[in-house]
């Protein structure tokens, strides 16, 4: 393939504007050009349209992969929708790009992984944080053994949502819909950070509970991990910590240490390298107050690496696989937490 991906994208809210605003910015390379929208809601799909100057918009997502010239479709909706409009594009020979989660299952992921390869399309998740720059430089670090030996990692998040964030959205909140709380949502892709850098879990040990909200699933959880390298992580993550404190990524090795915080390097500290010591989170604040606010440049990146692999027809950065490994996390650590047992991997 050598012309440019064309993309149709499912969903109008912030996700589906920040996978937009990212086709923007890239839209001078000729890679891709996104050229339709579906929403259930007419009003909704129009006004996207209309916004970022789309020919085509619908309100049945299947039309759109009947009938609009689209190669690929971006999936941006509640999770629980994720696998059978996931299922639904394969099957219509377009590529897909699925916002995290990718699916409320392993068993829906797997699903997908294997319809994919049936299909000869390819399936990507929306793990923009992997390509943040910041991010980039530690991983490149510890898989350089910059670090020395790896020996822990923790991912925290602890923010705050109101009671009404879950009230406006009655499919937040419950097993069925979102499939989890804090982890699968918000704490999803700082777990998606610790398992890249620090590799393979080996078995870990999870509590959560549910304290501020009144829902049916976590806006607490912790966990205990010990990797396949050896090395110890702990996982954090809230919804309930009020006002809500910057995430933080922690990885530390007999050699070194890097700290993220709001997305800004906080602390590098490397044996021989000159330190560096940041005294405040300055702008990665706003991805915790108002996560819209972030710019779209992580989002342009990912974007970038999945039209090139369409067009190169090569294996994304972020297929499914790499998608499922976080969710495999997430729902060992809310098995661990409802049995009180030690979980192993990998998880049936």
């Amino acid at each position: 393939m050598s012309r440019k991906v064309r993309f149709g994208i499912i969903g109008t809210g912030v996700g589906a504007n920040f996978c937009a605003n990212g086709l923007a910015l890239i839209a001078n390379e000729g890679l891709s050009e996104l050229v339709a929208v579906a929403s259930q809601r007419e009003e909704k799909a129009r006004d996207f349209a209309s916004k970022w100057g789309l020919k085509y918009w619908y309100t049945d997502y299947r039309k759109m992969l009947r009938e609009a010239p689209i190669d690929a479709v971006i999936i941006s909706t509640p999770h629980y929708q994720h696998y059978p409009m996931a299922m639904d594009a394969i099957e219509s020979g377009k590529h897909v790009l699925v916002d995290k989660p990718m699916a409320i299952s392993l068993r829906e992921a797997d699903e997908m992984i294997m319809a994919a390869k049936r299909s000869n399309v390819k399936l990507g998740v929306n793990l923009q944080s992997r390509f943040d720059p910041t991010i980039r430089k530690v991983k490149e670090a510890a898989d350089s053994g910059r670090f020395g030996q790896l020996i822990m990692g923790e991912a925290v998040v602890e923010w705050f949502r109101t009671k009404e964030y879950y009230a406006e959205s009655p499919w937040r909140g419950r097993w069925a819909t979102e499939g989890g709380g804090a982890l699968i949502n918000q704490a999803i892709h700082t777990i998606d950070l610790l398992v890249w850098i620090m590799g393979q879990p080996k078995y870990l040990w999870a509590q959560m509970g549910t304290f501020a909200h009144e829902i049916e699933v976590e806006d607490l959880a912790a966990a205990v991990i010990r990797f396949e390298n050896g090395a110890i992580g702990v996982i954090q993550g809230s919804t309930a910590i009020y006002p809500g404190l910057p995430t933080r990524l922690e990885i530390h090795g007999t050699k070194g240490t890097a700290i993220v915080e709001g997305e800004v390097l906080k602390r590098w500290s490397i044996a021989g390298e000159e330190e560096i010591v940041s005294e405040g989170v300055k702008e990665g604040l706003k991805s915790w107050v108002r996560p819209e606010l972030v710019p779209a440049t992580n989002h342009a990146s990912l974007l970038r690496d999945f039209a090139k692999a369409i067009i190169e027809n090569k294996e994304p950065a972020v297929n499914g696989p790499e998608g499922r490994r976080s969710l495999e996390v997430i729902m060992a650590i809310y098995e661990s937490a409802r049995s009180n047992r030690v979980i192993s991997f990998p998880l049936k």
